[in-house]
């Protein structure tokens, strides 16, 4: 049987939540039936390169999108004309994918799948305005959770995809979390810990501001920040020149997430916006009591230890005292992680075979609307 032409189009590659997303999915779909090329702007990950040579599935990189717009573009619809795709499933956040979905139409791809992963966007009026014309572009709708789908597709208009990955590769390592916490010398520590890109979505800004005005005095309290992104930069500045300069830790990117969840005692999680929030599931996989904004949808408890909190300038103290709470426990992180039977809901192997299944059925509409 001929191969069903794929086309995954994607902001950038490197390690974070989306990208991880489109790795899981495209790494567990069966690939005798599937011929998956992975459409990119730069950068695209090293580590994503390796694993996509290694199953053959094809990464096409284009300029950086948001600097070389114009060129992104008119690589972007070389690629689309010379794939002959069957299905263009394009990942984004608001109606200025409207471009993507046009140029995958305009070349010949009848299957053009939108799929949002947040509840907002930087560019609310371009969005509105780009809106009836996005409406008319994509030929189906999905979302990371009902509060993203119904953010940019409105309600009931949208199907589901859970974010899912291998859960087992999250589970707590005591053999791991000994190594790093002695690599970063905090063997003694209690640390607060975040996984996730270094900027305003995120809220870099609270976990900092956080940790200066509540546990500034504690001396064997450390906070630590895993992840990239376009702000750090700015808050290491900021941070060098703080009375926590040597109690926060900035560590970049990791492939072994698994191992530096492992290393932290609690897991913060204060984004302003947010369409789902894989990186706190990994957290409670991992075992971690958990605090996380009110902006993050509610899908991301799967454990008994979490919170939900706001994030005003008023509330640095709830977060602190919730989280001295939270470590005040004495858990088991191994058997929490075996609570769950809600961890299935995210394993990737089940996941993938829906989502084949909802690409087969795509394509079968098309043909049968095609034949009427």
């Amino acid at each position: 049987m001929e191969k069903i032409k794929l086309a995954m189009l994607i902001d950038c590659l490197r390690l974070d939540g989306i990208s991880a997303v489109v790795m899981n999915y495209c790494t567990h779909l069966d690939l005798d039936k599937f011929d998956i090329t992975i459409i990119s702007g730069a950068p695209v990950s090293p580590i994503y390169k390796a694993k996509c040579d290694e199953l053959d599935i094809l990464i096409v990189e284009l300029p950086v999108r948001k600097k070389q717009k114009l060129m992104y573009y008119i690589q972007l619809n070389k690629t689309l004309q010379k794939g002959k795709f069957d299905i263009c499933h394009v990942h984004g956040n608001s109606a200025t994918s409207s471009i993507e979905l046009f140029l995958a139409a305009v070349n010949g791809v009848k299957v053009r799948i939108m799929h949002c992963h947040t509840s907002k966007c930087q560019h609310e009026i371009i969005h509105k305005l780009l809106s009836p014309f996005f409406n008319r572009l994509y030929t189906a709708a999905f979302a990371c959770s009902s509060v993203a789908g119904n953010w940019i597709f409105g309600k009931n208009n949208f199907k589901i995809i859970t974010n899912a990955f291998e859960t087992k590769k999250f589970s707590f390592d005591a053999s791991k979390r000994k190594n790093y916490r002695n690599q970063m010398e905090i063997d003694d520590c209690l640390v607060i810990g975040h996984v996730g890109q270094i900027n305003y979505q995120k809220n870099t800004e609270f976990s900092i501001k956080l940790f200066e005005k509540q546990f500034a005095d504690d001396k064997s309290t450390k906070l630590l920040l895993v992840g990239n992104g376009r702000d750090k930069e700015f808050y290491k500045e900021y941070v060098d020149n703080s009375i926590c300069r040597n109690k926060i830790i900035f560590y970049g990117e990791s492939a072994d997430i698994q191992g530096l969840l492992s290393a932290m005692d609690i897991f913060i999680f204060p984004s302003r916006v947010e369409g789902f929030g894989i990186a706190a599931i990994e957290a409670q996989i991992n075992g971690l009591p958990c605090v996380i904004s009110t902006a993050v949808p509610r899908e991301v408890k799967i454990s008994e230890h979490v919170t939900f909190l706001p994030i005003g300038e008023s509330d640095f103290e709830k977060w602190a005292s919730t989280i001295r709470s939270l470590v005040s426990i004495d858990l088991d992180r191994v058997k929490e992680n075996n609570n769950s039977s809600l961890i299935e809901k995210y394993d990737i192997s089940n996941c993938a075979k829906n989502l084949q299944e909802e690409y087969e059925l795509l394509i079968s509409k098309h043909k049968t609307d095609m034949r009427k």
